[in-house]
């Protein structure tokens, strides 16, 4: 009996866990999604420039996981997880797209990182091919 309290109790935690829904709106979302675009920016950006003065694979990696660690932090802070803030914008893609469409310094912040990050991602390309 002891044993099926538990297995109760952990079902309970990990079923109110997993259900847990983001408490944001639109612009809050882009908000969150503009910020992590940012991050993965600086950290290729940190990567180029090592991979630039012939760093050691190990220390690009550290690199990786440690933006990847900031964004993690980023999403934990708001409350969220990367799934569930693909899955905000799921469910209410409507208003969001509507959002996004009327607002002309979104789209422009979107396709500066989009064009910024397609940059540095073509260095780095160009850099792997040739190791």
């Amino acid at each position: 009996m002891q044993i099926f309290r538990q297995i109760t109790k952990v079902a309970l935690l990990v079923l109110l866990s997993s259900s847990t829904v983001m408490a944001l709106d639109v612009p809050e979302y882009y908000d969150l999604d503009i910020k992590a675009m940012e991050m993965t920016l600086e950290g290729s950006k940190e990567r180029l420039s090592c991979m630039q003065n012939a760093c050691p694979l190990e220390e690009q990696y550290a690199i990786d996981d440690r933006v990847q660690k900031q964004i993690e932090t980023l999403y934990e802070n708001a409350g969220t997880t990367p799934s569930k803030h693909i899955g905000f914008y799921t469910r209410n893609v409507k208003e969001a797209k509507a959002y996004y469409d009327n607002n002309p310094t979104l789209q422009e912040r979107y396709r500066t990182l989009i064009d910024e990050i397609e940059a540095i991602n073509s260095q780095l390309k160009v850099i792997m091919e040739a190791e």
